[in-house]
C-alpha cells in the first residue's frame, strides 16, 4: 500500500460512501456527524439529497467519488452489484487507484472478496479491506455495530480511526476474504437455532 502520508501530506483523509441504502446512510451520517468530509453516491439520486443536505458532497459517478476521496467505504447489496460499482461504466476502477483504500461493507462470498479486491488492484492499484457488518440498522444507526474485517493490518489501523465512529468493534481477522468467511460462521451460529425449532415442530406434528 502507498504510504498514506505521502497520499495525504497533512494527514486529513478524504471520505467516500458508495451505496446510501439502510445501513449505508445511517453509517455516512455518523462520518458527517464526527466532522468527517464525505463524498457520497448513490444509484437512486433520491437517496443522495438528504445527505448532501447534512453536509455530504455529491458525486456524480463512482470514478469521480474516488478521485476526491483518499478511502471508500461501500455497502451495496450483492456481489454482482460490488462489482458493478467497481468495474462499471464509470466504476471505481476507472480512475487511479494508488494509495487509495476500498473498504467494503457488502456481505458477499469470500471467494469473490478476494476476486474482486485482486482485480482492483490489477486495474489501478487501490487496496481492499473486506468488512461486512454484523448489527442490523438499528447497530447503523446507534454505531453499536460490530465489523469483521479482512486486509493487511497497515490498510485496517488506517481504516480504522473512521470505521470506529460507524461501530462499536472492528476486529482484523486475517487476510482478504477472511472478515467474510468470518461473517459466515457468525451466521451459522445465529441460524443454527432455527434448524433446531423445524426438528422440534417435526417432532410435534
Amino acid at each position: 500500500m502507498a504510504d498514506a502520508s505521502k497520499a495525504n501530506p497533512q494527514g486529513v483523509e478524504r471520505l467516500g460512501y458508495l451505496g446510501l441504502g439502510l445501513m449505508g446512510t445511517p453509517m455516512t451520517r455518523r462520518l458527517l456527524k464526527a466532522g468527517h468530509q464525505v463524498a457520497v453516491w448513490n444509484r437512486s439520486e433520491g437517496k443522495v439529497a438528504p445527505l448532501v443536505a447534512a453536509g455530504a458532497k455529491h458525486a456524480a459517478t463512482p470514478r469521480d467519488l474516488v478521485a476526491n476521496a483518499d478511502i471508500v467505504f461501500m455497502c451495496v447489496t450483492v456481489a454482482d452489484a460490488v462489482a458493478e460499482v467497481i468495474f462499471g461504466l464509470e466504476g471505481l476502477a476507472a480512475a487511479p487507484g494508488a494509495g487509495k483504500l476500498v473498504v467494503d461493507f457488502s456481505s458477499i462470498h469470500p471467494d469473490a472478496a478476494r476476486d474482486l479486491a485482486a482485480r482492483l488492484k490489477l486495474a489501478n492499484g487501490a487496496s481492499w479491506i473486506d468488512a461486512p457488518v454484523s448489527g442490523g440498522t438499528k447497530g447503523a444507526e446507534e454505531s453499536t455495530l460490530a465489523i469483521m474485517a479482512g486486509g493487511e493490518a497497515a490498510d485496517i489501523e488506517r481504516a480504522r480511526p473512521y470505521v470506529l465512529h460507524m461501530s462499536r468493534r472492528f476486529t482484523h481477522m486475517g487476510p482478504i476474504e477472511a472478515g467474510q468467511t468470518t461473517k459466515l460462521c457468525n451466521q451459522v451460529i445465529v441460524g443454527w437455532p432455527m434448524g433446531v425449532l423445524a426438528e422440534a415442530t417435526g417432532l410435534a406434528a
